[in-house]
């Protein structure tokens, strides 16, 4: 049955002509399964309909071939499948359980093009329900949920969490991804955000509290039943879901979970809110970016310290710089600190860093990230200076930043200032010309020698040796 053939010899407004085209698929060949229901699909007119209505006669398997097609084309062109809304509804309870997951997902997608959508779907509620206990893949599952939230089923709850906890441990895994953020956003339209800070701390109080009050003591049975589900979660659930957090493109509902995560008892949890600091935005309290700042825990001061580097520099600047400058702080914490206030392009606090800097080596981090952002002649000529005075131990940590900035059309501010120092700092500094020599030898390196003056060429030639070859 080509596609030419079925177009030519079936009308798709002719019911009779599209009966027989659809009950001709049960002897086409596996193989060649798909492409025929595609090709009936595509006729259009009532092709679908006539695909829904013969469903129940078919094989579970054949069913299961023609929902899923069905499925595909409604899910590329929902407000095709207005019209067939209520015949889809209609169909579920008599075709196969396994056709379930996709009749309903499709109803779903529909639902979002449809005026009255959300109250259609209402209806499906207990059948959304079953889905998720049958053990549907989860994005089926996901369509489901979606169904049961708009319906307002509440009891669905701890099904959802149950399955959250099972979808953990494969979260690289984009349906598991996916499910998770949907169970989210789901549970926050659901439970509130007192039952979000739950799944990240079923031990709270304070969200126990708020639960209770906010649930108007209505739903006791329920909440019960939701701590029974939370029980098997462990604090590794909670890293994830706040990893999760960090990586959606979703910020409002998770605002009381990294609240939540900030404060719980386990360090590593602590450290995972930290990372996503950022998705709190100003809701994040104060004394929380206190506390966290003069946690116990090393590795969560670390984290805090980075992600302030997201915050903006007036909320966050003069914290990260008084940080840097700490002395009773650890050098990676004062680190970190200096990375976060260059990835907020903070010359400033730099500049004020290594100028009161108690630390010879904050000093040398602090001048080499704030030469990165100062203009690039002032950030060469600054780093110049340092590596001429600075303490024998912390060149390399200075050559790390003359690397990163200095490019081979520098060479002509290396030759000025070996021909401007004497003594031990010129010495210092043939060192540096030899290693910058060294890592950006090629074409431009010896383009640049060609432009110095002879006298400057001559000398610098006799330092660094022949650097003609070419990069190639």
């Amino acid at each position: 049955m080509e596609k030419s053939k079925v177009r030519k010899q079936v009308d798709s407004k002719s019911l009779p002509e599209l009966k027989r085209a659809v009950k001709r698929l049960e002897k086409v060949s596996q193989k060649r399964l798909n492409d025929a229901i595609c090709d009936i699909i595509d006729l259009g007119g009532y092709s679908v309909a006539v695909l829904l209505e013969s469903l129940k006669g078919f094989s579970p398997e054949l069913q299961l071939a023609i929902v899923k097609k069905i499925e595909d084309f409604l899910y590329f062109h929902p407000r095709k499948g207005v019209k067939l809304f209520d015949r889809i509804k209609k169909v579920i309870p008599d075709v196969d359980e396994s056709c379930r997951g996709h009749l309903l997902a499709a109803l779903s997608d529909i639902s979002e093009t449809m005026e009255g959508g959300e109250d259609a779907l209402s209806a499906l509620a207990d059948e959304a329900a079953e889905l998720l206990s049958s053990g549907a893949d989860l994005m089926r599952a996901s369509k489901a949920i979606d169904i049961a939230v708009k319906a307002g089923k509440r009891d669905i709850i701890p099904l959802i969490i149950d399955l959250m906890i099972k979808s953990v441990s494969e979260t690289d895994n984009y349906q598991n991804y996916h499910f998770i953020e949907t169970s989210l956003l789901a549970l926050k339209r659901l439970g509130g955000e007192p039952l979000l800070r739950l799944l990240i701390n079923h031990d709270s109080e304070s969200a126990l509290r708020k639960i209770r009050l906010e649930w108007r003591n209505k739903y006791d049975a329920l909440l019960a039943d939701v701590m029974k589900s939370l029980a098997g979660a462990d604090s590794d659930f909670a890293q994830v879901l706040l990893k999760i957090i960090d990586l959606s493109e979703f910020n409002l509902p998770f605002s009381a979970m990294i609240s939540e995560g900030l404060t719980h008892p386990d360090k590593w949890v602590r450290q995972s809110a930290a990372s996503s600091m950022q998705k709190a935005g100003d809701s994040l309290e104060p004394e929380s970016l206190s506390r966290l700042l003069s946690d116990d825990a090393s590795e969560v001061r670390l984290m805090a310290v980075t992600s302030l580097g997201g915050f903006d520099v007036s909320k966050t600047g003069v914290i990260l710089e008084d940080l840097a400058l700490r002395a009773s702080e650890s050098f990676d914490v004062r680190l970190n600190a200096l990375y976060a206030l260059y990835s907020q392009k903070n010359l400033d606090s730099l500049v004020s860093v290594y100028k009161q800097c108690d630390n010879d080596r904050v000093y040398v981090n602090a001048i080499g990230l704030a030469s990165l952002l100062m203009p690039h002649s002032g950030g060469v000529s600054t780093l110049i200076d340092v590596y001429a005075k600075i303490r024998e131990e912390m060149l390399s940590e200075v050559l790390h930043y003359v690397m990163e900035l200095f490019e081979p059309e520098d060479l002509s501010l290396l030759a000025s200032a070996h021909s401007a120092l004497s003594g031990a700092a010129r010495e210092r500094l043939i060192g540096l010309i030899k290693a910058f020599a060294e890592k950006k030898s090629g074409d431009r390196l010896n383009l640049a020698l060609q432009r110095l003056g002879d006298a400057e060429r001559s000398a610098l030639k006799l330092l660094i040796g022949d650097k003609t070859r070419t990069n190639g």
